[in-house]
């Protein structure tokens, strides 16, 4: 759980493992992040599955007669069926031990579109020339992502490519709120460049290791900020002042696989107890960012997006949006959903842009889990600096309006996720349920399907209709006595089965 390269670390602290008769998960329930290993041995030769939980002191620990050796409180819990019935049980434990969870925001589930299509040169004419495009299509966000910046740390507009300044933001914002839509701002926190105002003017807030250098985030090409740091709060809080109070965004979405964790601070500028200290600290800083964004607006809706990998579970109490996080393939968005909502299963869970997904149209894989759906298509033309083309054609254009059409009228990212009745190991096709009202919203997964599919969940004695929402077409009508349909699909089948008298 600790750091395991310059940019990625943390996760949720929990090992499960599981076969068709049952399941054994273990984890540690302390209260704030600690740097634990979890190590699964297992090859193909093996018999079994070796699992377990350590933790490498730094510094030897020497023990006298009659001192006693504290440990991190850990578990064994057993289960039926696959992951997502541990993390829920551990989700509760934790809980009750004190983790509180933030409230669902009535936003967060609505649809988003950004403006990442255009990629970091957009302009202020890509963002307000689309905006038609997306309300026309139901969406309700817009966001305006990674560009805008002088530099990672220096969160002010580029005044070399939006010679307005601040008045080009808002501009933007007012465009966006001029369609009746919300605005969503991108924002690595904790990372700034070499030479940024932040690092000039408090070179203090840096996260210095154990060797005396600055620890380095890859990816931005950035240094760490010590969220130990009072200077680091107190820039961060101004930072988050200006976005909501200043430019007047809705929400933010807090980007960077780099907010996972964080390595022990060495910075003795810094007045901790032992350096491992900031590891701990971590989910306070966002606390006060979400807090600080919640005080400005109420509504607002705060999205932690730590790219390519599963959110710190530590961190999870300070975002009311989680997020796919740059998924690669449409498995990636059901799998993720499937734990947040085992986790948080009231809050919204954004199935990222519908481009990262299979073909980049897989609109049923998020749709199925009951995620919120999202898109970065271009229009009416790219951006010539884009990298690859997301314009949305007229072809394209008839499959965008029909999902979010029937997103906007189901709203099944609102509704209760059933995660109990299938086994993501082993039942095939893969199935995900969704229950509203008296309706069970079924999505099934297989490259290519053709045999009998058992409809767990429906009451005996009762009538049922079975209905492929997506092409508007009756499959069957069946008895809750003998809940089963024959199907033959290609990737994805929805459907919806409600009773009748």
């Amino acid at each position: 759980m600790g750091m395991n390269q310059s940019d990625y670390g943390g996760g949720i602290p929990v090992t499960d493992i599981w076969r068709k008769d049952g399941g054994i998960a273990i984890g540690h329930l302390d209260l704030v992040p600690r740097e634990v290993s979890l190590p699964v041995d297992y090859d193909k030769y093996s018999d079994g599955v070796k699992i377990g939980i350590s933790y490498h002191y730094s510094d030897p620990a020497e023990l006298k007669a009659g001192d006693t050796l504290h440990t991190f409180q850990t578990f064994v819990s057993t289960h039926k069926g696959d992951y997502y019935n541990s993390l829920r049980q551990y989700a509760e434990v934790m809980q009750a031990k004190g983790i509180k969870f933030a409230d669902s925001e009535e936003d967060a589930f609505e649809s988003i579109w950004c403006g990442w299509g255009y990629e970091r040169k957009f302009t202020t004419e890509n963002i307000i020339n689309t905006l038609p495009k997306v309300k026309e299509l139901g969406i309700k966000w817009a966001g305006i992502d990674d560009g805008y910046q002088v530099a990672e740390g220096d969160w002010s507009v580029d005044t070399k490519r939006f010679p307005g300044g601040s008045k080009d933001m808002k501009r933007m914002i007012d465009a966006i709120h001029g369609q009746g839509l919300k605005a969503m701002l991108w924002w690595a926190p904790l990372a700034a460049d070499p030479g940024s105002k932040v690092l000039e003017e408090n070179p203090d807030v840096l996260l210095i290791n154990k060797d005396g250098a600055p620890q380095y985030i890859t990816w931005w090409d950035s240094y760490y900020l010590s969220p130990a740091s009072e200077a680091t709060l107190s820039y961060t809080r101004k930072t988050v002042e200006m976005f909501m109070k200043d430019w007047g965004f809705d929400g933010l979405k807090l980007d960077g696989q780099h907010m996972n964790a964080v390595p022990a601070d060495y910075n003795w500028n810094h007045p901790l107890e032992y350096p491992g200290k900031s590891i701990e600290m971590l989910p306070e800083f966002f606390k006060m960012i979400y807090k600080t964004a919640r005080e400005i607006k109420p509504d607002a809706v705060i999205e932690n997006c730590p790219c390519g990998t599963c959110m710190s579970f530590y961190n999870m109490p300070f975002a009311n949006q989680t997020v796919a996080s740059d998924p690669t393939s449409s498995w990636q968005i059901r799998l993720k959903g499937k734990t947040y909502k085992a986790i948080m299963p009231h809050t919204a869970y954004f199935g990222d842009h519908v481009e990262l997904s299979d073909k980049g149209t897989d609109f049923a894989s998020s749709f199925g889990v009951g995620a919120v759906l999202g898109t970065k298509f271009t229009w009416p033309t790219d951006n010539p600096y884009q990298h690859e083309s997301y314009l949305l054609t007229p072809e394209t254009e008839k499959i965008w309006k029909k999902w979010f059409r029937l997103y906007n009228e189901k709203m099944l990212s609102k509704q209760t996720y059933l995660g109990n009745l299938y086994d993501l190991g082993y039942d095939k096709p893969e199935t995900h349920v969704i229950s509203k009202t008296d309706t069970l919203f079924y999505a099934f997964y297989d490259k290519a399907w053709k045999g009998n599919i058992e409809l767990r969940g429906l009451e005996k004695g009762k009538n049922y209709v079975v209905q492929d929402y997506v092409n508007d077409t009756l499959i069957a009508r069946l008895k809750g006595d003998d809940p089963v349909i024959h199907a033959v699909f290609e990737k994805s089948l929805l459907i919806a089965v409600y009773p009748f008298k």
